[in-house]
């Protein structure tokens, strides 16, 4: 049963559904300028950025500041040479490009010469001794980077091989859960077809009007399903800002209603849209199934005859949109799961052997793409779903 209140502004905007909304230019992953990428190589740059040269002479500068230091309290010159293997130890580390720990070896070799040997300030030695020191400190340096380079490569590949697994495990454990709940409802849609094809004849009306009911519930459990995975994937194929734009939000509501479960006639649902206009900067689409999915929640973790309250108002510069209702509320142990994709709770009172839990943590991948932020809570009783858009300012034209 759904009730709406007097003051629903009667202003709408019809929520735009378009079959070719942007789509993503490729998998969402991009080699930086500069890299250069092969199978089963990672990404190196060579040529130093701008903020590899800026790290670079900020450290000669300091380790030269440093060695001038050392010299004036008759340190020796083993200590100033340290001091810049030191510097070009730190170089290779925070720079990206191999190349910035070469040209650090390089300058420290020209620096250590023009500052510390005799005569100063020139590049020129009296010594032939020096030149193996040159040589030594220049190779020690170059060794010293090329380390650094190598550890901070192996690293990154190792970071990369564990998020690949994990990505792996995930897609595993995805498939898993979409294989079975596409097969359990498909069984049941099969069979109850060839119950109707066989025996149609011998069924009563009343019977027949049950297996019609129950075709209708898994079709519409297999429309949420492909609905929730085609959201996942325009999510991770999106590009980097959504296209955002301005939509009344009590147009979104009332389109979500039309897709919420079969059994909301038997809960009491009461729209509060508010007493103004309110607009929000939404991807209509991804926001209609975002209240899809936090309604039927409501729906099917409530008792029968429960309430649920659709509300939305503005704080600031956001519009605020509530799913709350009276029922059992959020138990304990299952608050901190609340957000993990694939988990469905313990305490359902919907079909048990539907498992994919994709809902709660793609509304919240959804609002948080749109810069909001989806929380839920308890409401002493029931739980209280609530989460944030930006505002857009109502202009009105006489």
């Amino acid at each position: 049963m759904l009730k709406k209140r007097d003051d629903d502004p009667k202003n709408s905007v019809r929520v735009q559904k378009s079959a070719a909304e942007t789509a993503a230019a490729g998998s969402g992953a991009s080699v930086p300028e500069g890299h250069t990428a092969g199978p089963g190589k990672g990404l190196i740059r060579f040529v130093p950025s701008w903020m590899d040269l800026l790290w670079t002479v900020a450290l000669l500068a300091a380790v030269t500041l440093i060695g001038l230091l050392f010299a004036r309290l008759g340190f020796s010159e083993a200590n100033i040479i340290t001091v810049y293997i030191l510097g070009v130890l730190i170089t290779s580390i925070l720079a990206e490009s191999p190349a910035a720990g070469v040209i650090s070896s390089l300058a420290s070799v020209l620096l250590f010469n023009y500052f510390f040997i005799e005569p100063r300030f020139s590049f020129h030695t009296y010594e032939t001794e020096y030149l193996v020191t040159f040589a030594i400190m220049l190779a020690a340096s170059l060794t010293t980077g090329t380390l650094a380079n190598r550890l901070k490569e192996t690293a990154r590949q190792s970071a990369e091989s564990a998020f690949r697994t994990q990505v792996l495990s995930a897609k595993n454990q995805l498939l898993r859960s979409v294989s079975h709940d596409l097969r359990t409802p498909l069984t049941s849609i099969s069979g109850n077809a060839r119950t109707l094809v066989s025996h149609a004849d011998q069924l009563d009306g009343e019977t027949r009007r049950r297996i019609y009911a129950d075709i209708s519930g898994e079709a519409e459990w297999l429309i949420d399903v492909v609905e929730n995975l085609l959201s996942v994937t325009r999510l991770e194929n999106a590009p980097v800002s959504l296209p955002l734009k301005a939509e009344l939000v009590s147009d979104v509501i009332e389109e979500a209603l039309r897709h919420v479960s079969r059994h909301q006639d038997e809960h009491t649902l009461i729209v509060e849209p508010g007493g103004e206009l309110l607009l929000a900067r939404m991807d209509a689409k991804l926001i209609v199934q975002v209240l899809v999915n936090l309604i039927n929640n409501a729906i099917a973790y409530t008792q029968t005859g429960s309430v649920i309250r659709i509300g939305a108002w503005r704080e600031g510069d956001r519009v605020a949109v509530r799913v709350s209702d009276n029922g059992p509320g959020l138990p304990p142990d299952v608050r901190e799961h609340l957000f993990e994709m694939y988990y469905t709770g313990k305490n359902r009172a919907g079909d048990s052997r539907r498992s994919l839990g994709l809902g709660l943590s793609l509304c919240r991948s959804i609002v948080e793409a749109h810069g909001g932020e989806l929380t839920l809570e308890d409401g002493g009783p029931g739980c209280v779903a609530t989460f944030t858009l930006p505002a857009e300012e109502v202009t009105i034209h006489e």
